[in-house]
């Protein structure tokens, strides 16, 4: 029998580690994800699913990588040294291309995104005559003239390419605890480095769907991550 912890958060913290695990593998097996993590194409409701889930759960990764990475001392950061025999000024040469490697999971939150102004919609018809004679039909409509269907297959290799590593991620934990430590080592030890900042949770972590247990869980670990990180920027 498992004896849990009697720090409530740290309980708290491995319940939403195994839960996330749990869903996560879950989606993988619903979408029918292999050894090869190809699926070029999704319904258009079941790529829009995919991506408020990922954004959901891979911000909860992060912030439990962090948590368990800052419950113990950080490895000290040693730069690595240029190889031998390599011209100064260039760095080692490109690694060759792998294409069935599992992509890295990404340790930082994506930057957000820019508010910019919408470019002006097309009208409807481009710049071809809609009439081109009186006693012929109407020409086929363009593309992007449809409405969006949701029988509509859209392309989604990025969101399953991201599902893999974050699949990854629950599937070789220590990896990725060594990855979360280093980084957060060479941020602290490179003063030109930008300190490792936590984004605001994302709309998919508040969504309605989501249930309210997991989005308290949700805020509550974003919480202390973030004051976490603040001790440890001030130490």
């Amino acid at each position: 029998m498992t004896q849990m912890p009697a720090n409530p958060f740290q309980s708290l913290v491995i319940v939403a580690w195994r839960r996330a695990d749990f869903l996560v593998h879950e989606i993988a097996r619903a979408l029918g994800l292999g050894l090869t993590p190809c699926r070029p194409f999704l319904l258009r409701p079941v790529r829009a699913r995919l991506a408020a889930d990922l954004a959901r759960f891979e911000a909860l990764v992060r912030r439990l990588l962090v948590l368990m990475v800052l419950e113990q001392a950080l490895p000290a950061f040693t730069p690595r040294a240029p190889a031998m025999g390599a011209p100064a000024g260039k760095g080692r040469p490109p690694a060759p291309r792998r294409y069935l490697a599992v992509p890295a999971f990404r340790l930082a939150d994506p930057a957000p995104r820019t508010v910019s102004t919408p470019p002006p919609r097309r009208p409807a018809g481009g710049l071809r005559p809609r009439i081109l004679r009186l006693d012929q039909p109407l020409p086929p409509p363009d593309p992007w003239e449809y409405a969006p269907r949701a029988d509509q297959l859209v392309p989604s290799q990025p969101l399953v390419r991201r599902l893999a590593a974050l699949c990854a991620v629950f599937d070789d934990p220590a990896h990725h605890l060594t990855r979360m430590a280093r980084f957060l080592a060479r941020t602290r030890a490179t003063p030109s480095a930008p300190r490792y900042r936590l984004a605001p949770l994302p709309p998919a972590a508040r969504a309605r769907r989501v249930p309210q247990d997991e989005r308290e869980a949700m805020r509550q670990v974003h919480t202390e991550a973030c004051a976490q990180l603040a001790r440890f920027d001030t130490s």
